[in-house]
């Protein structure tokens, strides 16, 4: 027969699983939440909070991703979309800034997430844009049909499958979102 003891250690083992598990989808939802909040900020022109909120949870997400790697819960997707909605906030932050998007980050991250941040920027461009139009800022459309073509291109190399496709796909439809933003402008002469 099986021995009480050795069940009751599995049990212990599978619950500590779950516990962790349980703590870890918590702590990715947070992030990916307030990933999305501080995006809101950017496009609301609060630069300096969405900042210091990117800040705070680069230092979270550090914690989470560390956590998640050593359960060998790394790979799950509730963990992904946390790093994909932080990358998205942190790339569009450096644009917004004037910076370019960079190299490396400052933890580890897989290509899918970062090509997934990249295409979803391409939509945060087109709302920027649109924002901008619609307060009298023309300048800045350019701009940001440049990065998206420039991000839909470099996408364009990619060998995509799956969810990655599809937000390739998006992208398209972002840029000709962008253009036709840039052709309405052109229009009116600005």
């Amino acid at each position: 027969m099986i021995s009480k003891k050795f069940i009751k250690n599995l049990k212990t083992q599978i619950d500590a699983k779950e516990d962790t598990r349980e703590e870890i989808i918590k702590q990715a939802s947070s992030i990916t939440r307030k990933s999305k909040y501080a995006i809101f900020m950017i496009h609301r022109g609060d630069i300096e909070n969405a900042k210091k909120e990117l800040e705070s949870l680069e230092k979270k997400l550090k914690d989470l991703l560390r956590l998640a790697q050593k359960s060998g819960l790394r790979g799950e997707a509730f963990v992904s979309a946390s790093v994909e909605e932080f990358l998205e906030g942190f790339y569009f932050l450096e644009i917004i800034l004037g910076g370019k998007i960079p190299d490396k980050n400052s933890f580890y991250t897989s290509p899918n997430e970062i090509l997934g941040a990249l295409s979803d920027l391409t939509g945060e461009l087109v709302r920027a844009a649109t924002l901008d139009v619609s307060c009298g800022n023309f300048s800045s459309v350019k701009k940001y049909k440049k990065i998206t073509e420039d991000l839909f291109g470099a996408l364009l190399q990619m060998n995509l499958r799956g969810i990655l496709r599809q937000k390739r796909d998006d992208a398209r439809r972002n840029l000709k979102r962008m253009e036709e933003i840039l052709y309405d402008v052109s229009l009116i002469g600005k």
